[in-house]
Order: C-alpha cells, then structure tokens, then sequence
C-alpha cells in the first residue's frame, strides 16, 4: 500500500495524463468520431396555394413578410460538414424545388456530366452503348451490350457522396449495377489516398470482393485490407452511401428490386489484427520495462522485427494524423484506436517510447546508422535548438492546415511510400534519399522533418518538464 502511495506521489502527471487520454479514447471508442452523418428522415410534402405558410401576428396576417424563411428539412450532414474543423464553413440554405438545378445541386452540373459519361464510355469499352441520363439529384449512365441487350447501371460518387472520408478525404467510386442488384464491379475514380496505399488495395483484390454482392439481401460483409484499413473501410462505405443514393430512383428503373430491404456494406478486418496488435504490445512492453537489459544485441532485434513485421509486412504507419482522425469526421479501426493508445501511453510513461524503439522507419536509419562503414563527426549542420524549433514550425503548419480542410497534406509522411515499396512515386524516391542521407547527418528525419515526433516529444517534455527543472 504504502509502495502504491509513493508511487503516486511521485507520478502525477503521468496518472492525470493516462486518464484523460484513456477518457477521450473511451469517449470516441463508444460515440464514433466528431462531424459523424446525421439521421435524417426523408419528407415529402404536397403544397397548394391554400396550404402555403403565412406569417401571424398581433395584427393578423401579415402577407407583405418575406416567407423565404419557410425552409424544408434538407440534408444537414452534406451542406454543413466539410473537412474543416477550424473553419467549417456552413453552406447556406438553398430553395428547392419540382425542378432541380446545378446551381442549387453540383450533382446535377454539366461539368459533373461530362465527367460521369466520359470515365462510363472509358470503363465501358468501344462496342458498349452508354447513354447518360439525370436523376433527382445525380447523374447516372446505362451501358447496354448490343450483342445481348443486357443493361448495366453505371453510378458514380463524385460530387454526390460528400460525407464519408479515408485517410486523405473524399475517395471516389464509381459502380456498376447489373439488373438483378447485383455489383458487377467498382472503379476507383479519384482520391487523396496514399499511392502506396492504392496499390495495396489493388493488389490485396479488394475491389473483386465488391464482384457479385447483391443490394436486395441488406446488410452485408468484406475483408478490409491490414495497412490500408481506413481507405477500404471509407471505400466500402461509399458504394453504401451511393446505392442509398440512387434506391429507388434511379436503380429501379433497371434492376429487378421487388422489396425494400436497406443495403449496408462494411469492410471488416479479420480477427488476425489482434495477433498483429498483440506482437505491437509486446514491443512497447520491452521498451518500458526495466528488468531485461536493453543490449545492443536486443535492440538490435528489435529494430529488425519493427523493420519487417510493422514496416514491410504490415505497412500499418501511426502517424500524427491518426490523432485527429476522430475530430474530422474519420473513423479508426478498433486496431488503430489501440494502437494509438499504446503510442500516446508509451509518450507519458516511457518519453516516447514509440519514436525510439518501435517506429520502422526510426529503426532502419538507426540500421543503417549501425551498419554504416564510414565513421562520421555525427555534427549536425543545425543546432538542436533550432532543430526543435523546425520541426515544430512545420507541425503545425500542417496541422492547421489539415484542421483547415488541406487533407492532402496528411499525406506529408515517407512511412507508406518507403515500406509499401511503390518504386515509381515521388515520394518513395524522397524516402530513399531521406535514408541515405542519415548516413551524413543520423537520424534528420526524426530529428528535423518527423511531425509525429514533434507531437509525442512535446507530450514527453511536458510530462517530464518538472522533473528535469528539479
């Protein structure tokens, strides 16, 4: 008891800290991310000149008042959730009526048109028929086989799914419905995804399991892919929101749907996940524990497991942008959500022990640090004080510039371009030379560039400030 005491005493931060981190993760991992859609219920409504609304007062009937104030109840969660958190800004209300337009609907702009009948024609083929047709909101094209005049349903997500987010924002979908409900296949249009990402997903034939679904039998199940569960999870939640877009109109012009039955899709990881968090555990477990030396043959070790099973094999980056994933409307991953835990306790209790043991690509600089030939003065061509201040400018620069709307700029990280090995990206070439250069000046991306570092070395320094003034 008396040992419980002291130890308290002697860690208060720590214990205030670890509570309210452990509260905010409780409070997302229960009510789901900020800016979430909203349940709205569709009305319909029948006006007449005897039913308009009129304005009462104390000297009766007022019909000079201006009655645009008279508004319908339109879809909150599309006109008022952007992908701000700083400056959201509200779009303002617009007037609806019989006949929809594309001033007051971008799914109805000649731009947007154009755009869906050129990508059907390009996904189609030459010897396909595509016609392009508006419906009450969105613009939807047929392609027909003149061989046996069977008609596919080509539907598409830009511009009319705008409140579901991966892990750089809006991921566009287009796809296409045979006319028995059934998901012929999914294209991927456009997105801010990491290309690295992107080509896991292709290559882990994500798309395929979408080949076959049928929209009448409701709620249903794929495999999200490990390393890229964000995209696939927003991707899956797409071709959801977008077949609830066009049911009944304009799906039920073609395909046979007899009954009303809600179709749901989710991307699912598989139960492997926890075998993968629990190898991630036991790594922070060895980095804070005290009673296994931390040799160089040890720490050796580990740096090659973090290097291969985190980095290559999983490609699974924490990044700072998974902080604030819940603030902007993304859901994370049951795996990411502990993940983040574990790093966020490890930068309380153990001055940051995921920068310093568990990262791979810390852990193939010190690597190669290791295993470098040449002997260097290890001087860099900064002060550390002005290292720290770099590094911290840049974090928040892009902080408010992701909280401001630019998700692009998430995407400011080597990890996923490096150990997802997309040799033709910019980025990977960056990556490449990023670790070469350590071989000059050791460790200068997690020392000058890392914005994840930034953030949980600041959370070490204020958990340790008293500490080192005493």
């Amino acid at each position: 008891m008396n040992r419980l005491i002291v130890f308290s005493k002697n860690h208060v931060r720590e214990l205030v800290a670890t509570i309210i981190v452990a509260t905010v993760f409780l409070y997302f991992w229960i009510n789901g991310p900020l800016l979430q859609r909203a349940e709205i219920l569709s009305i319909e409504s029948i006006e007449t000149k005897y039913s308009n609304p009129v304005i009462v007062g104390e000297d009766g009937v007022d019909q000079k008042r201006d009655l645009t104030s008279f508004k319908t109840l339109h879809f909150e969660e599309e006109e008022n959730h952007g992908f701000g958190l700083i400056l959201d800004k509200k779009t303002p209300d617009n007037h609806w009526g019989f006949i929809a337009d594309a001033k007051h609907n971008p799914g109805l702009s000649v731009e947007l048109k154009n755009k869906i009948f050129e990508h059907a024609k390009t996904y189609a083929g030459e010897e396909m028929l595509v016609n392009i047709y508006p419906s009450m909101d969105m613009y939807y094209a047929t392609i027909v086989n003149p061989k046996n005049n069977k008609t596919i349903i080509y539907l598409e997500s830009t511009a009319i799914v705008k409140n579901i987010r991966g892990y750089g924002g809006e991921i566009n979908l287009a796809v296409f419905l045979s006319e028995d409900g059934t998901i012929e296949r999914i294209e991927h249009i456009s997105s801010h995804e990491t290309s690295s990402y992107l080509s896991d997903i292709k290559n882990a034939a994500f798309y395929e399991e979408f080949k076959g679904i049928n929209i009448t039998k409701g709620k249903q199940q794929i495999d999200a892919v490990s390393g890229a569960t964000l995209s696939t999870e927003a991707m899956a939640k797409t071709v959801s929101a977008l077949i609830e877009k066009g049911t009944p109109y304009p799906i039920s012009n073609y395909a046979e749907i007899n009954e009303i039955n809600y179709f749901s899709l989710d991307a699912i990881l598989n139960k492997i996940w926890m075998v993968h968090l629990l190898v991630i555990f036991l790594m922070f477990v060895f980095a804070i524990q005290q009673w296994i030396k931390k040799s160089k043959r040890n720490m050796m070790i580990l740096s090659v497991l973090s290097l291969i099973y985190i980095g290559f094999f999983l490609n699974n980056s924490f990044t700072y942008i998974t902080f604030i994933h819940p603030f902007l409307g993304t859901t994370v991953s049951s795996f990411m959500g502990l993940y983040a835990l574990m790093v966020l306790l490890g930068a309380i209790w153990g001055k940051n022990t995921y920068c310093k043991y568990v990262c791979p690509f810390g852990n193939i600089q010190r690597l190669l640090i290791h295993l470098n030939p040449i002997k260097t003065s290890r001087k860099f061509f900064i002060s550390n004080k002005w290292v720290k201040r770099i590094r911290a400018a840049l974090t928040v620069i892009l902080l408010s510039g992701i909280l401001l709307g630019l998700r692009s700029w998430s995407n400011f990280e080597l990890f996923p371009d490096l150990f997802g090995l997309s040799v033709l990206s910019v980025w990977f070439i960056v990556s490449v030379l990023t670790i070469l250069a350590t071989l000059i000046y050791p460790m200068i991306w997690c020392r000058l560039l890392c914005p994840t570092g930034a953030i949980l070395d600041g959370i070490s320094d204020l958990i340790n400030y008293k500490k080192r003034k005493r």
